[in-house]
């Protein structure tokens, strides 16, 4: 009896793309477990009745870095306690998707012997892959610019093909006429984004559909006629489906679905600041070199400039559909290491 260990969380980023691999996965082990921390992944991950395992997580803080002192105290325990789960679960390989939440068990394999593959899925490699990296047998990457590692792809959901558009249109009351925009920033939302939509949902419901995803933590309300807010996208395949233009963050998950779905994008990447490294711009920059999406950087993002470049793309021809996935190769490459 094989098993295997994906580990990652504290952001759909980390956790999203592991639930992509659970299926290709199934047909290679018997039996999957997901250890993490407390974050989304304590809820989606036994949702899809996987067994998940929690260890305490510490972030490396970048705003406050005298707080990071705690880290080696915290994380040595921790990896204490994964060390105890993997190997009273017999586990024979550990999947790290990235994320503070999964260093005790990357931390924990390493002292068992057991093989690791670890994935990036931004353009430069995270703080906790970069660490990981240092003890994984294999590194996997999504970019092909990314160094340290060998290029596969990002896992992605195959449930993002089969949305339908007319399941959103009649759960959201929207008009079957208009064209759609879709505006998301993230599993957390963003206020940045959020603050634009606002202030131009009359102009934009003049002519589009809005659903705006806003995040979980946005208590404004707006009441429009076609708009339509939403705090998280639990079928955002259908979204997906109808949208005719995504206003987007640059997280690299979301940029492999919008664009393996060929749609039209504005990507609005998250800043470097003392709460980013500036990854989301380095991700955007990659897949608009490709002419893949359209760029506006958070400095020069405006209400106008927003409203001038919907209406410049809106009638672009999309992309063609890509639908073969890099799902199986990365198993394929767990599979080669045992």
């Amino acid at each position: 009896m094989t098993t295997i260990a994906t580990t990652g969380g504290g952001t759909a980023g980390h956790v999203l793309p592991c639930i992509a691999l659970f299926p290709d996965l199934k047909e290679n082990f018997n039996r999957i477990i997901h250890i993490g921390g407390n974050g989304m992944e304590k809820e989606l991950i036994p949702a899809l009745g996987i067994d998940f395992f929690e260890t305490p997580v510490i972030k490396f803080d970048r705003a406050n870095l005298l707080k990071n002192f705690k880290i080696p105290f915290i994380l040595s325990a921790a990896a204490k306690e994964a060390k105890i789960i993997l190997a009273r679960e017999q586990v024979d390989v550990v999947f790290g998707k990235g994320g503070y939440a999964m260093l005790p068990t990357i931390l924990g394999a390493k002292k068992l012997g057991i093989p690791i593959v670890i994935h990036e899925s931004d353009y430069n490699m995270g703080l906790a892959n970069k660490f990981a990296s240092l003890y994984a047998n294999i590194v996997l990457t999504s970019f092909p610019e990314t160094k340290g590692g060998i290029y596969v792809g990002n896992p992605i959901r195959k449930e993002i093909f089969e949305g339908n558009k007319n399941n959103a249109i009649l759960k959201l009351g929207l008009d079957k006429k208009k064209k759609t925009l879709l505006v998301f920033g993230g599993s957390s939302g963003a206020r940045v984004i959020n603050d634009v939509i606002f202030n131009i949902a009359k102009e934009l419901t003049s002519k589009y559909n809005v659903i705006h995803v806003v995040g979980n933590k946005e208590k404004r309300r707006l009441f429009t006629q076609g708009y339509v807010a939403i705090p998280y996208a639990n079928n955002i395949q259908d979204l997906y489906a109808l949208a005719d233009i995504i206003v987007m963050r640059g997280g690299a998950n979301s940029l492999q679905e919008v664009t393996m779905l060929g749609k039209r994008a504005i990507c609005i990447p998250l800043p470097k600041s003392k709460y980013s490294r500036g990854d989301q711009i380095d991700n955007a920059k990659s897949y608009y070199k490709r002419g893949l999406i359209n760029i506006l950087y958070q400095e020069e993002f405006t209400p106008q400039r927003l409203l001038n470049e919907i209406d410049t793309i809106i009638n672009q021809k999309e992309h063609p559909v890509q639908r073969d996935t890099p799902n199986g190769e990365i198993v394929k490459k767990i599979m080669e290491l045992i």
